[in-house]
């Protein structure tokens, strides 16, 4: 019966997009089919391991309508011995929310991600349902051959390529995640090259989205901008022949020299869902003349950077 009332005061609420729920299950209405949250300090605030901590995660999580969570510093928890308690993460999170997503956020190919690898290699269960990248191959220093395409064929080897003396891969399932901020390498215009790398090897691709006013659809087209972004990647998947996943990243870390939007979420200042901002951007990309090829792009959903301070936005 409590059910019952729930799901109708839901369908009355569908439009304003507010029907969080507590019951691991999705609310009634909601337009995105990825919902993500990143979760920063899962290992550095000892959330990790934490029965207490980790329940209260998860229920946050559920109220909040998220279907994924990243986890940063995977590698640094299991260079530290915290397999077990990982698992254990995993395996709660996923029969709590049967439908969550957990992504394990990968910052390059060296021991980080080599303790993912042999994560997977000592696990039949409980393996990351993806892996994201942190790799920023844009910024001075590095460069997409170097430090990105090295990085995808390790996760290109986890999803299709079996061990020696095993005759399936370590991870068949797992969801390539790559987080892009600019579509380029450093001093050099963007590239449909590597725009084409990118949709060849993904299976999503996180695009910032970090401005003033990010609900809306910026109508900026700098280099670098979002509608250039999203018109090199469906160049790119026109080029291709093949659909690209697109999650929308907003900012919400106050400490961020980039634009955030934490007051369009806080119940002290906008009071919106996590959702919302993404409705009111979607309706805008799809009125927008100004993305092309829009028949190749898949807007599945988004993004929220960052856990400690979105919590803080809407506790």
């Amino acid at each position: 019966m409590k059910r019952f009332f729930k799901i109708i005061l839901c369908f009355f609420c569908i439009m304003a997009f507010n029907c969080d729920d507590d019951d691991d299950t999705i609310s009634l209405g909601l337009l995105a089919q990825h919902r993500g949250i990143y979760i920063n300090d899962f290992y550095t605030a000892g959330i990790l391991g934490n029965s207490v901590l980790e329940d209260n995660l998860i229920d946050w999580i559920d109220v909040n309508d998220f279907t994924d969570v990243y986890l940063y510093n995977i590698g640094a928890a299991l260079g530290d011995g915290l397999d077990n308690d990982l698992r254990i993460f995993v395996d709660k999170a996923h029969d709590a929310m049967p439908y969550l997503r957990v992504s394990f956020i990968s910052a390059g190919f060296g021991d980080s991600f080599t303790e993912i690898e042999h994560y997977h290699d000592g696990r039949r269960d409980s393996r990351p349902d993806g892996i994201l990248s942190e790799i920023e191959f844009w910024n001075s220093g590095m460069d997409y051959a170097s430090n990105y395409a090295p990085w995808i064929d390790k996760v290109n080897d986890l999803k299709f390529t079996p061990p020696p003396g095993e005759t399936v891969p370590l991870n068949p399932g797992v969801t390539r995640q790559f987080y892009i901020g600019k579509i380029k390498d450093p001093g050099l215009p963007p590239s449909l090259t590597i725009a084409k790398e990118l949709v060849t090897h993904h299976d999503e691709i996180f695009l910032t989205n970090y401005h003033t006013d990010a609900w809306e659809l910026s109508s900026s087209t700098a280099e670098n901008s979002i509608v250039n972004k999203l018109n090199l990647l469906s160049q790119a998947g026109m080029e291709l022949n093949k659909e690209v996943n697109i999650v929308i990243l907003f900012n919400v870390n106050q400490t961020s020299a980039s634009p955030e939007i934490w007051d369009y979420f806080s119940t002290t200042g906008m009071n919106n869902e996590f959702e919302d901002a993404y409705v009111e951007w979607f309706n805008d990309y799809d009125a927008s003349t100004d993305i092309t090829n829009k028949a190749y792009l898949n807007i599945k959903g988004f993004g929220i950077y960052r856990y400690t301070d979105a919590i803080l936005a809407r506790p």
